[in-house]
């Protein structure tokens, strides 16, 4: 279930994962394309590998383009090349929410396009996998469904502490508004770090509505990245989007991913972008790791006039943390860049928080064991605690690395 890359700070790593492992599977199971799940799936392939990946057709679509521009970043570093990822293409088992199929059955996530929670059925026990999961409606997604029943659970704990609480969609979408609003009227640009997938097109989805309707100056919206391919991929696949979203794309008037205010960069030195009057500028990546954001904040970041809006989540290490803790300069290519511009936070996340993974595990029967993975370790010790008094007759497990448990 899930095989990818943590990318965090300058270093990354893989899972691991033995080569003999490797070769025994007999199924893969991906919940979603974001690479901290898929990034390292090539290489199992590569390795010897044979089994089946299923996955939901977005994910499909999306790892595509996400493993294609990996490798690119990467190059010589990277793990596999772009015959590994076409093996892994062509042992792609596509199915749909709620139909299953031999054993395993996928649910709506609701975290990004095509994200699914993952029921199995083998050697007589019942696993559900979480992935990551949303328990609240977004403007694209429906929640993800609750109220299972299952010997056994693996669940997230990215907001496991008790203290982390997302405000309400309303809340976050108020306070981003503000924050682009004031920047503009100070004659400052806005610049957005996004993931390619999810917070991007959601943030998109947001802006192009408050500007429609008057709420929000008409201001260009630069795309920059990987988030324009990959707002064709969810407009491809919107039967796995709300049914009002549905509805726009249909009306070819209405269309939300064909909105007059998105620009893309005419020149590669991006000058068309910085020398705009206002500009609101979404780039990848999200956590500053690489890509295009790192430009902007190269030209941008040391005039105070600029905000820079954080949107998502910010892993231990990354240059987005280290900013967000403080951070006053930063090394991009050969120089140390200062950074005076406005750094904030809208908080969008893709992710239930600590009560909405609890609501989640309160909604599965029949529990056994639970084991709590992808997390920081002090968050996943502080949901299994939690899920100990909710679930009292089931095994709390904190898995270490390479431990194996049998049920």
């Amino acid at each position: 279930m899930d095989a990818g890359v943590k990318i965090s700070g300058d270093e990354e790593e893989f899972p691991l994962l033995e080569t003999r492992h490797i070769a025994e599977l007999d199924r893969i199971v991906l919940s979603h394309a974001h690479l901290d799940h898929s990034g390292y799936l090539p290489y199992l392939y590569k390795q010897g590998c044979d089994a089946p990946a299923i996955m939901t057709k977005p994910t499909r679509d999306l790892i595509q383009v996400l493993l294609a521009d990996y490798i690119r970043i990467n190059q010589a570093a990277s793990p596999y090349d772009e015959k590994d990822v076409v093996h892994l293409l062509k042992k792609t088992q596509m199915m749909e929410y709620e139909n299953p199929l031999d054993g395993v059955q996928m649910y709506n996530a609701g975290h990004i396009l095509g994200a699914a929670v993952t029921e199995l059925e083998t050697g007589g026990k019942k696993i559900l996998y979480s992935g990551d999961i949303n328990d609240r409606e977004t403007r694209l997604l429906n929640a993800v469904k609750t109220g299972y029943t299952a010997d056994a659970m693996i669940i997230e704990s990215t907001y496991g502490d008790p203290l982390d609480r997302h405000p309400s969609l309303k809340d976050a979408a108020n306070q981003l508004i503000q924050l682009i609003q004031a920047t503009l009227e100070r004659g400052g640009k806005v610049v957005i770090p996004t993931f390619a997938i999810g917070r991007g097109q959601e943030i998109l989805f947001l802006l192009e509505n408050y500007m429609r309707s008057g709420l929000l100056q008409d201001t260009p919206i630069y795309l920059d990245g990987m988030i324009g391919k990959v707002l064709r991929i969810y407009r491809h696949n919107a039967l796995f989007l709300k049914k009002e979203v549905q509805h726009r794309i249909l009306s070819s008037e209405d269309d939300p991913f064909k909105s007059s205010h998105y620009r893309v960069p005419q020149t590669k030195d991006r000058s068309d972008v910085l020398q705009q009057e206002k500009a609101i500028i979404l780039a990848t990546s999200g956590m500053l790791n690489g890509g295009p954001i790192l430009h902007y904040l190269k030209h941008l970041g040391p005039d105070e006039r600029n905000t820079l809006i954080f949107t998502g989540y910010q892993g231990a290490g990354t240059r987005g943390r280290q900013l967000l803790e403080g951070a006053r300069e930063l090394q991009l290519d050969d120089a140390l860049v200062p950074i005076n511009m406005q750094v904030t936070e809208a908080k969008f996340s893709g992710h239930a928080d600590f009560q909405g993974l609890t609501t989640f595990a309160k909604s599965v029967r029949g529990l056994k064991d639970i084991f709590i993975v992808h997390g920081e370790k002090a968050k996943s010790e502080s949901l299994g605690n939690a899920l100990g008094k909710i679930h009292k007759s089931a095994r709390i497990h904190v898995p270490a690395l390479g431990e194996e448990i049998r049920l």
